[in-house]
């Protein structure tokens, strides 16, 4: 098994996301031009998700974020890994270039949340 060498610790998710591509001048806000994704993981520092769109490597995009306990929140990422293995959909890694303290803190209560609820599930 290899080393962990992310700074935060992600956590499995059933999360809506829909991307909105910012273009050279980093033009912000949301058009009819939206990207729904499938969301694996998402932790204080970024998010991963599937499609079956080409995205570009170190393109930027404002995103919509819905968590699956209603919160709601904008922040901006940047595409900083891609893989595929054959597969019909592409995985990416994305960081977190522009949000917010509390929508951060709204990702940590998420996860802790989570786990708790995971934990009392494995005593049952």
């Amino acid at each position: 098994m290899g080393i962990e060498k992310r700074k935060s610790k992600r956590i499995d998710v059933d999360v809506k996301i829909s991307l909105n591509e910012l273009g050279d001048k980093f033009v912000s806000g949301f058009s009819n031009n939206l990207r729904s994704v499938h969301v694996i993981n998402i932790s204080k520092d970024g998010i991963a998700f599937k499609s079956d769109e080409n995205l570009a490597l170190n393109s930027f995009y404002d995103t919509m974020i819905k968590l699956d306990n209603s919160d709601t929140f904008e922040a901006v990422i940047e595409i900083i890994r891609m893989e595929n293995l054959g597969e019909a959909k592409t995985t990416y890694g994305c960081r977190f270039v522009g949000i917010n303290a509390e929508d951060r803190f709204k990702i940590d209560v998420y996860q802790i949340v989570c786990e708790a609820d995971k934990h009392d599930n494995t005593k049952e």
